[in-house]
């Protein structure tokens, strides 16, 4: 992205969700090497912190994955891709962004139905401190949501990339 263009909206909240993600890969890395310290100089492991860590492990995966996507940050294997035509390369990544949406969707689609009803429960983790799951699940649900869009997002402009190159060789 050049630094002139006007960043969208999903733009910035993909930046905001890859910031939280950091923010909870050094909360895990603090609480971790907190509970290790005063677990082997004072016998006292922090409670909790088993159960925090899960919860910080999702924000830190799901929040994080629309922001890779939008910088393109993912692995991409380019065996064949590499040796198709250019105007076939953009059928076959508009065709990569359709499955990843569909794909997507339907991991949204299960996510909130499972963080909702998480939340009407009120679930509960049992272990040393009763430590609330929902949180989890509804950010699961969010990171998702923002996966999807952004691949809905990429597949329309892989078409506009279809388009074009099809008009440029027309004329």
């Amino acid at each position: 992205m050049t630094p002139n263009k006007i960043k969208s909206p999903l733009d910035c909240i993909n930046e905001i969700g890859a910031v939280l993600s950091g923010i909870a890969l050094l909360l895990m890395m603090i609480m971790g090497a907190l509970d290790v310290f005063l677990g082997k100089v004072f016998n006292t492991p922090v409670p909790g912190t088993f159960e925090a860590t899960e919860t910080l492990m999702v924000v830190s995966a799901f929040l994080a994955i629309a922001y890779n996507q939008q910088v393109r940050g993912h692995i991409k294997v380019e065996l064949f891709t590499s040796r198709m035509s250019p105007g076939l390369q953009i059928k076959f990544e508009a065709f990569n962004y359709l499955l990843s949406s569909i794909f997507f969707f339907l991991l949204t689609w299960q996510g909130w139905r499972f963080g909702i009803e998480s939340l009407k429960v009120g679930e509960y983790e049992s272990g040393l401190i009763a430590f609330p799951v929902y949180p989890a699940k509804i950010l699961l649900a969010l990171g998702l949501t923002l996966m999807t869009l952004q691949c809905l997002r990429d597949l329309v402009m892989a078409f506009k990339n279809i388009f074009k190159t099809e008009a440029d060789h027309s004329t």
